[in-house]
């Protein structure tokens, strides 16, 4: 049973459906997948092309390959970026990417303590160790913060954009240029989000994209690496390529692995790109503005703070709520509502267990043990005690490019439902 913090009664008219009362909605709200929710005959019919053509592989076949190189070059056109390499997924962008700019053994790369793990594995698999830095109300990295952690070992920054907004990349880059330190850009959740005019992917020196399935546009699974340096494109192309590069180069060919994208993903890439901007961020903006507008006066909430207003996706409503357990009640008890709301990351990406104990593929524990590196790190819990108290006061609402108004509104009543007695 769900009370109110002040001892009233809730009236029956108001009982939560967490408490047996009717739900606002009969069925659950999905606002995840909206790219997958956007899918329809353009994805079909571009398919069905690669497989009539019979040319899978995206560099031959018996017929011509086109899908995945036309997608680079329109990516490449929309972000306002040189260049655009097709991958396999966002862990692959971001493999690629950091290892195109030389990140390496005994380097140390600045990631912030709340994202998804993928930031985190492609640093170390990369052979790196990652530093975990605070975040700030805008769920990206705090520049203060970045700068207190840097130290001689330290190779790269990788802001993450999350949840559709820009972390502060003028301070982040400010930070970098002052350090001689390079910034790849984690655009896994934010893929057409802008800062002050430019696409995020393209104010760094890297742009890691992820098109997995619950991202603005989707493949299924792929990625995409951005960048305007000619050297790094062609060092990213050798990393993708098993050390090849299909054209006049510069780099000596060296040993590497294998991240191409197949024609098939390509199609699918292709035509949700070309929705990007008109079917699916328009709505979501819409959307959220719609929302937030109407539970902008419910006393106790606090928006998240968003870097640029104007350049956000919209791909989320998220509030902070007071310290406590009030998070948690409060997500329960919408979700009860048959409205999803989550809390991002419920705990600091450090720990997650093979991260805090240093666990690897091999029981050597490189890169932590490497001699290139040469010095012990250590991961706890309250390393990042800022990070780890918004994380436990987050609510937050995915928003949807199928949503009608009256889904939006549903949306509205409930968290003015649950906050009546709740908060």
């Amino acid at each position: 049973m769900i009370e109110k913090p002040d001892g009233k009664e809730i009236l029956m008219a108001e009982k939560l459906a967490i408490d047996g009362g009717k739900p606002v909605r009969a069925e659950p709200l999905i606002g995840r997948y909206p790219g997958a929710m956007m899918i329809g005959e353009e994805e079909k019919k571009a398919v069905l092309e690669v497989l009539e053509s019979k040319s899978l592989f995206r560099f031959y076949g018996p017929g011509e390959p086109s899908k995945v190189s036309t997608f680079e070059d329109e990516f490449a056109e929309k972000m306002g970026a040189k260049h655009a390499l097709a991958v396999t997924s966002g862990t692959a962008a971001l493999n690629v990417g950091l290892q195109a700019i030389g990140v390496g053994p005994g380097d140390e790369v600045i990631v912030p303590a709340y994202t998804f793990i993928a930031t985190v594995d492609s640093v170390v698999t990369s052979k790196a160790i990652p530093i975990f830095a605070e975040i700030d109300k805008s769920l990206g990295l705090s520049p203060a913060d970045v700068e207190a952690k840097i130290t001689d070992k330290t190779k790269a920054v990788v802001p993450v954009h999350l949840h559709g907004s820009a972390a502060k990349m003028d301070e982040i880059m400010e930070i970098a240029q002052k350090y001689d330190l390079l910034v790849i850009e984690d655009c896994a959740q934010a893929c057409g989000a802008s800062y002050h005019g430019k696409r995020v992917g393209t104010v760094g020196h890297v742009g890691a994209f992820s098109l997995q399935l619950g991202k603005l546009i989707t493949c299924g699974d792929g990625g995409v690496v951005a960048t305007d340096d000619d050297l790094i494109y062609e060092r990213a192309c050798r990393i993708h390529d098993h050390g090849d590069y299909r054209g006049e180069g510069v780099v000596p060919p060296f040993i590497s692995g294998v991240y191409r994208m197949n024609e098939l993903s390509g199609a699918v890439a292709l035509e949700q790109l070309r929705k990007l901007d008109t079917l699916i961020m328009p709505v979501i903006r819409r959307n959220k503005k719609r929302i937030k507008s109407g539970i902008s006066e419910i006393k106790g909430i606090e928006f998240r703070e968003i870097s640029d207003e104007q350049g956000e996706t919209g791909s989320n409503v998220i509030f902070y709520l007071p310290p406590g357990d009030a998070a948690s009640r409060f997500r329960a008890a919408l979700s009860a509502e048959n409205i999803f709301a989550g809390a991002g990351y419920r705990s600091p990406v450090y720990m997650r267990e093979q991260i805090l104990n240093q666990r690897t593929v091999t029981a050597e524990g490189c890169p932590f043990t490497c001699p290139y590196y040469g010095r012990k790190i250590e991961y706890r819990e309250g390393m990042c005690p800022q990070t780890e108290e918004m994380i436990s006061r987050i609510v937050s609402i995915p928003i949807g490019p199928a949503f009608t108004d009256r889904d939006c509104d549903d949306i509205i009543e409930a968290v003015q439902k649950v906050s009546r007695a709740l908060l």
